[in-house]
């Protein structure tokens, strides 16, 4: 079960989300890009190729894999009603199809590929998630998954924990982010789950005129 205070904050920016999802976007190019080498060439991933996208937001992941896997069928499930409204209204696809649901209890289906973009940090239940999706892959399957770890905005939480000491925020203010999944948990999580698997990092940069329009954007 997501947090209630990150579903409804979701909610509250999905019509303005994909404007301001510049981490997102480049995470869903690399994971893309590892997901098509994880799974090797194949002579045909058309009808009966199916992929199950836990988390799928505003459709931003969703139409890099519906141009990537020409044929294939793409389920997308997302727990923030609003968001799934805008990924309906954006993606004009017979092979796409969305779903109102909490991506951490989906326990049924069979899928080739399960992947998901820049969603699995907001997970409460990692170990217990992973093994519903690996439960759900048929065999030879492939899970693959990008998240931000807890050093995402590490300078705003810098400048943030400054501030507190200095008097002029509250006590422990610290950005959502600080209590993302570490490498370590997922890692944890993965080897208790699959026989093999790996984790590589990536950083991305992005610059701000303003703390305002960080705070923006953030929002």
């Amino acid at each position: 079960m997501v947090d209630p205070a990150v579903l409804r904050r979701f909610s509250a920016g999905a019509a303005r989300y994909d404007a301001h999802a510049h981490a997102q976007r480049l995470s869903a190019v690399d994971l893309l890009a590892y997901t098509g080498t994880s799974l090797g060439p194949a002579p045909d991933r058309g009808p009966a190729f199916k992929i199950l996208e836990p988390g799928c937001g505003t459709g931003l992941y969703t139409r890099m894999l519906l141009d990537a896997f020409r044929g294939a069928s793409v389920f997308g499930v997302d727990i923030s009603e609003a968001m799934v409204r805008v990924a309906k209204r954006g993606i004009d696809d017979p092979r796409a199809r969305f779903a109102v649901a909490d991506a951490e209890e989906i326990a049924t289906g069979s899928y080739d590929l399960v992947t998901s973009n820049a969603v699995f940090q907001w997970f409460l239940s990692l170990r217990r998630t992973m093994a519903r999706m690996g439960s759900l892959l048929r065999g030879g399957g492939l899970l693959t998954f990008s998240f931000f770890g807890p050093e995402t905005y590490a300078e705003l939480d810098v400048a943030l924990r400054a501030s507190a000491l200095r008097g002029e925020a509250h006590d422990g203010a610290r950005v959502a982010a600080a209590a993302f999944h570490s490498r370590e948990e997922i890692s944890d999580a993965l080897s208790a789950v699959f026989p093999r698997w790996d984790v590589s990092e990536r950083r991305y940069r992005q610059d701000f005129p303003t703390l305002a329009d960080l705070l923006r954007s953030i929002r």
